[in-house]
């Protein structure tokens, strides 16, 4: 059906298995993101303790990116949380996000 030359099979395989490395890569990055690490946390209730989540883990949580990530460590260095509410004291949880991520968190 095809009559491919020698480098022309070898550089068909070349990329078959280039595809395939990636896909496998891919596959691997997903199985160990920060969102299994959520879910690893807290199997029982899968939310996030507020005042012992680390960076990455705050981060897995829709809606909070880096810098509020960093912010909630900040806040909880001074006074930790004694309620979910007190999000709405750190600069970028207004009334929307609050509303999306409160669900995602808990304060033991």
């Amino acid at each position: 059906m095809f009559n491919f030359t020698r480098e022309e099979k070898q550089a068909l395989l070349f990329l078959i298995i280039l595809s395939l490395s990636g896909l496998a890569a891919n596959g691997l990055k997903r199985l160990n993101s920060p969102l299994k690490m959520l879910v690893c946390f807290n199997p029982q209730l899968g939310k996030v303790e507020l005042n012992t989540a680390n960076k990455d883990l705050l981060m897995a949580i829709p809606g909070i990116k880096e810098k509020l990530a960093q912010r909630i460590i900040e806040y909880r260095r001074k006074k930790p949380f004694d309620s979910i509410e007190e999000l709405k004291k750190i600069k970028g949880f207004a009334g929307y996000r609050y509303e999306k991520i409160k669900e995602h968190l808990f304060v033991r």
